[in-house]
């Protein structure tokens, strides 16, 4: 069998684990032309194509996936806002940000609210008087969609100093992965980011603002 021969067979090979999305086609075309090209004698371009077919199919996943979400710019303006005010003031603050269409389940409880983001919102709703201080502020589309939502918290292992918040920033980023949440320690002022089940601590504001922001929002 000559090189190009076995690159084809190894692009359409890496074709059989991919059952949907965009890489399947991708794939699919990159073969079906490597095989059109060495019909009409055309080694060099058979052998490139070959290769375009197996590259894609043993490619990253997230490439060929959805874009990772990232909150909308104006959306992370108002989150650095709150943070800032609650860090000087001392308020302990648990923000969830969704990725549409993502959505806090009915059955948690809360008070649902679908009202246009603010800061002067938030800061209303964190207020330790408010009667909402206590549970989580969900966000989402730049809506304030619900307050003082009681969120299941993680059973991980987490550090000292660290604590009813955290654990729910964490519990609610394990089955929202797409979400984000944000956490204002009321003891220490010190702030925390939680996605995908991890939970990045000590940050400043403008820390969170490039975890914000960032393409993939790896912690």
């Amino acid at each position: 069998m000559e090189r190009w021969d076995a690159l084809l067979v190894a692009g359409v090979l890496a074709l059989l684990p991919v059952l949907l999305g965009r890489r399947g086609i991708g794939v699919a075309l990159a073969g079906g032309l490597a095989v059109l090209a060495q019909a009409q004698h055309l080694p060099w371009t058979a052998q490139g194509l070959g290769l375009l077919a197996l590259l894609m199919g043993v490619g990253p996943s997230w490439y060929w996936g959805r874009r990772p979400w990232r909150p909308p710019s104006s959306d992370i303006d108002v989150m650095l806002k709150v943070v800032t005010e609650c860090i000087q003031r001392r308020w302990g603050a648990l923000l969830i940000l969704l990725a549409p269409p993502a959505a806090i389940p009915s059955t948690l409880p809360g008070v649902k609210l679908e009202a246009t983001l603010s800061a002067e919102l938030l800061l209303s709703l964190l207020c330790p008087l408010s009667p909402l201080h206590d549970g989580a502020v969900v966000v989402g589309n730049g809506l304030v969609l619900a307050a003082g939502v009681i969120v299941p918290i993680s059973t991980q292992s987490l550090a000292l100093g660290l604590g009813t918040r955290h654990r729910a920033a964490l519990g609610v980023t394990e089955y929202q992965p797409e979400g984000m949440a944000i956490v204002v320690s009321e003891e220490t002022g010190q702030v925390a980011l939680a996605y995908r089940g991890k939970l990045l601590a000590n940050l400043s504001p403008e820390q969170l603002r490039q975890y914000l922001e960032q393409e993939k929002n790896r912690l």
